[in-house]
């Protein structure tokens, strides 16, 4: 009876255990963006303007720098040694024969504040590199890399903050510091299996097809993982959209590979029904997945989501 007794009361004890150990990570969660607010604040009064989303330098030979805003933000995370290793005349990968070795020690190099304790790790990258739950804001459009629009030099200009080597700067963010995401989360690839939350799909033009993806249009790559590499500002890995609402699916728009076409990156986290989103003015929010599209669409641009100069795209 005594051990009746008990196991009835573990029972009911351990929902709220396991409950209170997730509003810790949550929190830790939450304050590890604020870390991010505070390091995106000291970068642009010293200056003038925000990281680049993607971009930096790189090889001659390479088809464009790739080099990602948690890079640049390494020295005002207290992360200016993994900064000082880092050769930008390399790549931020490690499948690359010759520009990739003299970054190998930074790149797998683990830094707690890019990881949200709710998040698992279960990617089998084989280059062992270091991932990433945190994401810059692109904007509203499903745009990567210049070379993803077809145009000769093309800027793959955004709505939001950052895109490929931007520099928008506090009076550029029309719709006011509060009103303007900076930074989301996104759960980290699980390579073993299917998880909505973490994975790509395949499809054609459509967004709405996106929408409707399943397992049969999953993405897999041994070494392309969502977050899988926090130097690399290519979308899959450091960037997301304001196109479709948290915890909805991503999708490459007929794409076979991390880059070369148009992508939809959305928000997502393993916290109950949303995500954080670092607000320029540094504050964090909890977004539930259930807002309203305008809003959130509104939130991931600068400008109200007004059209901007299309020759400048």
């Amino acid at each position: 009876m005594v051990i009746a007794v008990i196991g009835a009361l573990i029972a009911l004890l351990l929902p709220a255990v396991q409950a209170a150990r997730e509003a810790a990570r949550r929190a830790q969660c939450a304050n590890n963006l604020k870390q991010f607010g505070l390091a995106l604040a000291n970068y642009q009064t010293a200056l003038g303007v925000y990281p680049f989303g993607v971009g930096g330098g790189g090889p001659p030979e390479s088809d464009e720098p790739r080099w990602s805003a948690p890079s640049q933000l390494l020295p005002f995370l207290e992360q200016r040694l993994v900064f000082d290793s880092l050769n930008f005349c390399g790549v931020p990968w490690m499948h690359d024969p010759v520009y990739s070795l003299r970054n190998a020690t930074a790149l797998t190099t683990r830094i707690a504040t890019f990881l949200c304790p709710s998040d698992f790790d279960a990617i089998d990258d084989p280059f062992g590199l270091a991932p990433i739950n945190y994401r810059a804001n692109a904007g509203t459009l499903p745009r990567n890399l210049a070379r993803d629009t077809g145009v000769l030099g093309a800027t793959a200009r955004n709505t939001g903050v950052f895109w490929f080597q931007s520099a928008v700067g506090p009076a550029q963010v029309r719709d006011g510091l509060n009103s303007t995401a900076f930074f989301s989360e996104r759960v980290r690839g699980v390579s073993g299996r299917p998880d909505a939350l973490a994975d790509y799909y395949q499809v054609g033009n459509d967004q709405e097809e996106c929408r409707q993806a399943g397992v049969n249009a999953r993405y897999t790559n041994d070494f392309e993982w969502s977050g899988g590499r926090w130097g690399d500002g290519n979308m899959f890995y450091t960037r997301y959209h304001h196109i479709f609402p948290p915890n909805a699916p991503s999708c490459l728009l007929n794409g076979v590979q991390d880059y070369g076409s148009p992508i939809i990156v959305t928000a997502t986290s393993r916290h109950s029904g949303g995500v954080h989103a670092l607000m320029g003015d540094g504050s964090v929010r909890f977004v539930k997945q259930t807002i309203a599209p305008n809003i959130w669409r509104a939130l991931g641009t600068i400008h109200g989501g007004e059209a901007i100069d299309s020759s400048a795209l």
